[in-house]
C-alpha cells in the first residue's frame, strides 16, 4: 500500500517517544528540502551516521619514539604539533662563576589533508634530553605509510657552557626557527651565567617560568613544561638543569 499523509504534527498517543518504521526501513529527505532541529532540541546518535562533514576526533600526547603511529580509520585530516627538547644548562664553578642557561627547543603546527587512516601512519622520533651542557636533539614527524607529506622537523636547544674559574658560561642558542610547519616558532636563547634572575634560560612554545630556579645547593632545575632551556645553577660547582623534554601532539579529525 502506498500513498501520502499531509500532516502539521505528529504526537504520542501515550508517553513522549514515536517510532519511525521498522528495522531496516529508510526514510529519506529529498533534495532541495530541510531538516531542521530547533535551538536547544537535540539529535542523539546511538548508531552510525554516515556522509556528514568531519569532526574532532581525537588528539593523542606522544612522549616518546613511535616509528609507526596508528592513526584511526576514519581519520581524513592532521593538525600535528612537534616540540623539540631544551638545551641543559652548563654547570657552575667552584669559584662561583655560573654556567650558561640552555636554549629552548624550536616548535611547529602543520595541518596535513588527504589522510587515510585506515593505511595511514605516522613516523614519529622525539629527540633526547643531553647531560650537562649538552644539546637537544632534533624532533620529527614523517609519513610511515601511503600518505606523502613533507618531513616536519624542529631542532632542540643547545646547551649552555659551563663555567670556568674566571668567566661565565655563555647561553645556548635556541633552535631555529622551522621552514616545514605552517607555524614556526624558534626556540630562546639561553642567558650567560650571571648572579640572580637575570640568567635566565632560553623559553619555547610550550614552556613557562624559564626564570633562574634553583633547588637544594643551588642545583639548576628542569622548566616547567615542554622544551624549554635548562635553567643554570648558582653560587658554586653545582650542576645545570636538564633542558625540558621534546613531545609531538596529534589532533585527529574526520
Amino acid at each position: 500500500m502506498s500513498g501520502e499523509v499531509k500532516l502539521l504534527k505528529i504526537s504520542p498517543t501515550t508517553g513522549t517517544a514515536i517510532t519511525l518504521g521498522d528495522s531496516g526501513d529508510t526514510f529519506t529527505v529529498p533534495s532541495g528540502a530541510t531538516l531542521a532541529v530547533a535551538s536547544g532540541a537535540t539529535l542523539a546518535n546511538s548508531g552510525t551516521a554516515t556522509g556528514f562533514a568531519g569532526g574532532f576526533i581525537k588528539y593523542t600526547v606522544v612522549p616518546a619514539t613511535d616509528t609507526t603511529f596508528d592513526l584511526q580509520s576514519t581519520t581524513t585530516k592532521l593538525i600535528i604539533e612537534v616540540q623539540a627538547s631544551g638545551g641543559t644548562a652548563g654547570s657552575g664553578h667552584s669559584s662561583g662563576y655560573n654556567g650558561g642557561s640552555g636554549g629552548g627547543g624550536a616548535y611547529a603546527r602543520k595541518l596535513l589533508t588527504g589522510i587515510t587512516g585506515s593505511s595511514d601512519k605516522l613516523n614519529i622520533t622525539i629527540g633526547s634530553v643531553a647531560g650537562a651542557a649538552g644539546s637537544g636533539t632534533t624532533t620529527s614527524v614523517a609519513q610511515a605509510g601511503t600518505a606523502s607529506f613533507t618531513t616536519i622537523t624542529c631542532a632542540g636547544g643547545s646547551g649552555g657552557a659551563t663555567a670556568g674559574g674566571s668567566s661565565q658560561g655563555d647561553g645556548g642558542a635556541g633552535g631555529a626557527v622551522p621552514t616545514t610547519g605552517d607555524f614556526n616558532v624558534g626556540g630562546g636563547n639561553g642567558a650567560t651565567g650571571g648572579v640572580g634572575v637575570g640568567n635566565v634560560a632560553g623559553g619555547s612554545w610550550m614552556s613557562r617560568d624559564n626564570q633562574r630556579i634553583t633547588g637544594a645547593a643551588g642545583i639548576g632545575m628542569v622548566p616547567i613544561g615542554y622544551g624549554g632551556g635548562g635553567n643554570a645553577a648558582y653560587a658554586g660547582a653545582h650542576a645545570g638543569g636538564a633542558g625540558g623534554s621534546a613531545v609531538v601532539i596529534v589532533w585527529e579529525f574526520a
